[in-house]
């Protein structure tokens, strides 16, 4: 072999070992930081079955990409014990924190402080839109169409079933301090002052108003307590929550009451089968288990490789549970993991 032929051997022998060596590091930096990125989900309150699909979206993410995660709620569900666990998320030098807000004002100042100190924050199902949260991102149709929405969808089958005079409706909440369940309720009210001017050929009016809390035991309890004072008199109860959609059904089924029309939320598995059984008319879902799974990607895809995170507000699409649909409803993956 010649000396020119030697020595440019040599020389790709070396780049291929620097190629061989750069590549190797850089997997060890992947994996190094893959292994170092740590998340916390912080939930609005621990007791809401409603939100198991949103804890194992996130843990489906965590499995995928390999990042730490921790999933903490307040206990009781005050904005005081929230305010805590960004705090305390903050001091534990996690990189990023989704949550759900308890309460859209009360937060903001808490969520403005760990921006501050450098830990992005991102809401899913409940926001605070006021604060400095990267971004919002909702499985469902905007609250505020939801609310118009259910509206229309009672004002149709009231008509499809011959209502006349005034419709009277008592409206739940188990939550109704946060932006989500007020602009349900908002688009629900506007949407039904705008239907009255319609010479529909009734009446629909909001008789009553009640926070039936996440409390599994205290919303049933609320529930009947709202039954027993109202029952005679309503024709419809919109119901903002997951268990206060399956708690009216409860109640009407035990009561033998199939007067009332539940325009609800949420495919809790108990829900479903009210449903099929004819005490809940529908139930519109929306994907906890995307909302889960998409923050928690996002945020790691920033963190891991460097991708922006977005801005303002994201949204999927909302689906109502009918009887029709149940078999397709109940292969949902929030359907899989409610409580």
């Amino acid at each position: 072999m010649s000396t020119r032929s030697r020595a440019a051997l040599a020389i790709a022998l070396v780049v291929t070992l620097v190629v061989a060596a750069t590549a190797t590091s850089a997997v060890h930096r992947t994996a190094k930081g893959t292994a170092s990125v740590k998340l916390a989900l912080i939930l609005d309150d621990l007791t809401n079955p409603v939100e198991l699909p949103l804890r194992k979206g996130a843990q489906a993410a965590a499995k995928k990409d390999g990042f730490s995660l921790n999933i903490t709620g307040p206990s009781p569900n005050t904005a005081q014990a929230q305010i805590t666990l960004v705090q305390d998320a903050v001091a534990q030098k996690v990189n990023g924190i989704v949550m759900l807000p308890v309460d859209s004002s009360a937060l903001v100042p808490a969520i403005n402080a760990a921006v501050a100190a450098g830990v992005p924050v991102a809401t899913t199902e409940l926001d605070a839109p006021t604060s400095k949260r990267a971004f919002f991102y909702f499985g469902g149709t905007p609250p505020l169409q939801q609310g118009m929405m259910q509206a229309d969808k009672v004002a149709a089958y009231e008509k499809a079933h011959g209502a006349s005079g005034t419709v009277n409706v008592v409206v739940t909440s188990c939550l109704p301090t946060v932006t989500g369940q007020q602009d349900r309720r908002k688009g629900f009210e506007q949407e039904v002052a705008k239907l009255n001017k319609q010479n529909m050929g009734f009446t629909l009016k909001e008789i009553a108003f009640a926070n039936t809390t996440t409390d599994p035991a205290k919303n049933l309890t609320n529930i009947q307590n709202l039954y027993t004072a109202d029952g005679s008199k309503m024709q419809v109860a919109y119901a903002m929550c997951g268990p206060d959609t399956q708690n009216w059904g409860t109640v009407l089924e035990r009561a033998g009451n199939h007067k009332i029309l539940v325009a609800g939320y949420d495919w809790l598995p108990q829900t479903l089968n009210l449903i099929g059984s004819g005490w809940v008319a529908w139930s519109m879902g929306s994907s906890l288990y995307n909302e889960g799974f998409h923050t928690f990607d996002v945020m790691y895809q920033h963190f891991a490789h460097g991708k922006p995170l977005p801005t303002g507000f994201q949204f999927g699409k909302s689906t109502y549970a009918t009887k029709a649909n149940l078999a397709m409803v109940r292969q949902s993956p929030d359907v899989k993991y409610a409580g």
